[in-house]
């Protein structure tokens, strides 16, 4: 997963699209939590690059792992990330991505990015108003269930756990 995340990382700092996407499966699935966007698909995905690429460029951006964790075939990656302003000022924010990667294609299956507001109003910025009308695109909300129930209370009553609740007997079914 590392090989493959610095192939990635490369490519990116270099903004060569074409390289970028070829570190990635045939139907990546992305998600810009702190903006609210679904992005499916490998043309999504692509002009997602397509809008942010230059701006690492553009805003000087450069990032400083705070930890690394992974599990079987996920990486989590946090760091600080500094970047430029509009204004010239440089500032700095934070970033989380869980990046799932295909075990047998050897490739990054899907990333969900987790954004500060600063680093989020930067990238809304660079992917524009319209992004929301690229096909593959969607909000998150559009397409996420519905909870009716904390799952912490399943996991703590196979432990034994009761967890007292004030909610409506109807939603701790």
């Amino acid at each position: 997963m590392e090989e493959i995340l610095i192939a990635h990382e490369k490519a990116e700092l270099e903004g060569d699209l074409e390289a970028t996407l070829a570190t990635l499966t045939p139907d990546p699935q992305y998600e810009l939590a702190s903006l609210g966007w679904a992005i499916n698909g490998l043309d999504a995905v692509r002009e997602t690059y397509r809008r942010i690429l230059p701006g690492a460029q553009k805003w000087d951006i450069a990032a400083e792992a705070r930890g690394y964790t992974w599990g079987q075939n996920t990486l989590v990656r946090e760091a600080h990330v500094s970047f430029n302003t509009v204004e010239g000022e440089r500032v700095t924010g934070l970033y989380m991505v869980v990046m799932a990667f295909d075990p047998e294609l050897k490739r990054i299956s899907g990333e969900r990015m987790y954004m500060d507001p600063l680093f989020a109003n930067l990238m809304a910025a660079d992917l524009g108003a319209d992004f929301g009308s690229i096909p593959g695109v969607s909000k998150i909300s559009q397409t996420a269930p519905i909870i009716q129930i904390h799952d912490a209370f399943a996991a703590a009553a196979a432990r034994g756990i009761a967890i007292e609740s004030n909610r409506p007997a109807s939603s701790l079914r």
